[in-house]
């Protein structure tokens, strides 16, 4: 698995990902993947689709505002991703890092 992803953890060929790939980056840091995490990365892999660009913190939140309501915010994100949410968020949706990223 650490062959298709370079020294940041973030996939070295879009190409590369599925659903089994994104269960083993997410089990890397010990998140099982629940319905509400696939409908953050159907979300964020439908943005990248349409605009190219993995989407921002801000933008990613209101993704969610637009289809979750009040509940969306940057703790919701850290609660189903961790800490660095937008970067596991990235990495398990096998997206490119983000511009907003450390």
């Amino acid at each position: 698995m650490t062959a298709l992803r370079d020294a940041e953890g973030f996939l070295t060929r879009l190409d590369d990902w599925n659903e089994k790939t994104a269960q083993a980056i997410a089990d890397d840091y010990a998140i099982t993947l629940t319905s509400a995490h696939w409908h953050v990365i159907t979300l964020v892999r439908n943005y990248f689709k349409k605009y190219g660009l993995s989407p921002t913190s801000r933008v990613t939140i209101g993704l969610l505002k637009q289809s979750l309501g009040k509940q969306a915010s940057s703790i919701y994100l850290m609660q189903l991703f961790g800490g660095r949410a937008r970067r596991v968020l990235a990495q398990v949706s096998g997206l490119p890092k983000p511009t907003d990223c450390d």
